[in-house]
């Protein structure tokens, strides 16, 4: 998606570059008529020289006021506007641990919780990907919710815990975006995970379905328990949660 754009940017440049090529030589052919008293062509080619140069002067502006300014889809199906020196704050935040300033980022710009990566990655999925309650807590305290069709509209997972163990998934996306570290890469069952499951599943999100194969939540929370070969007593309370909520 950031090649894309940055293709599309590539070809405005061009676009751009040709029509101003072409308005300057309008320009001067114009000068040149308007030098030989030929008033009415000399008027003639400034016009047609102004026009495509002020097309595309608000075709780049609009562009990049899009790029500084994107729209996300909102749980009722409304859009929202975003700055992204706003998004981008609430990233260094996050990089920072910021929780104290991330919620008083989000108490003044609450529809950042809508803002999605180009991994369609919202504040929330990064707090359910980085078993973090703090943040999960925030992104919810703020109106952010757990298994929104309009989030995950697209995604290649149907709902908020179904990417919760699958490292499949999340080593892709990292192969792509190593900048924050997903927990189930580690293979390690730590108090922090099971916190952050059971956070997530008392503020709403489902585990009631069933995976490809006919597999439960619980099945999967089993299968990514055992897959470091080291079976702990953290791993047997993880799974033994997953089967009481399934």
């Amino acid at each position: 998606m950031a090649f894309a754009g940055m293709f599309i940017a590539a070809i405005f440049i061009v676009i751009a570059i040709i029509v101003f090529t072409i308005a300057l030589i309008e320009l001067i052919v114009g000068i040149v008529l308007m030098c030989k008293k030929k008033k009415v062509p000399a008027i003639i080619l400034f016009v047609l020289a102004a026009i495509p140069v002020i097309i595309t002067v608000i075709g780049v502006s609009m562009y990049m006021y899009k790029q500084n300014h994107p729209q996300f889809e909102t749980y009722d199906g409304g859009t929202v506007t975003l700055n992204m020196r706003d998004v981008n704050k609430m990233m260094d935040l996050l990089r920072a641990k910021d929780m104290d300033g991330l919620d008083k980022l989000l108490d003044k710009h609450p529809d950042l919780i809508y803002y999605q990566d180009i991994n369609r990655r919202t504040l929330l999925e990064f707090g359910v990907e980085s078993c973090s309650v703090e943040v999960m807590e925030i992104a919810y305290d703020h109106g952010a919710r757990f298994d929104e069709p309009t989030v995950f509209d697209g995604l290649i997972y149907d709902y908020s815990l179904e990417a919760f163990a699958d490292e499949n998934y999340w080593s892709f996306l990292y192969s792509y975006n190593d900048e924050f570290e997903p927990w189930l890469i580690k293979g390690e069952t730590t108090d922090e995970v099971i916190d952050a499951l059971k956070f997530a599943v008392e503020h709403g999100a489902k585990t009631d379905w069933d995976m490809v194969g006919g597999w439960t939540f619980a099945d999967r929370i089993r299968e990514w328990a055992k897959s470091d070969g080291n079976y702990t007593a953290k791993d047997r309370e993880l799974v033994q949660y997953a089967k009481t909520v399934s």
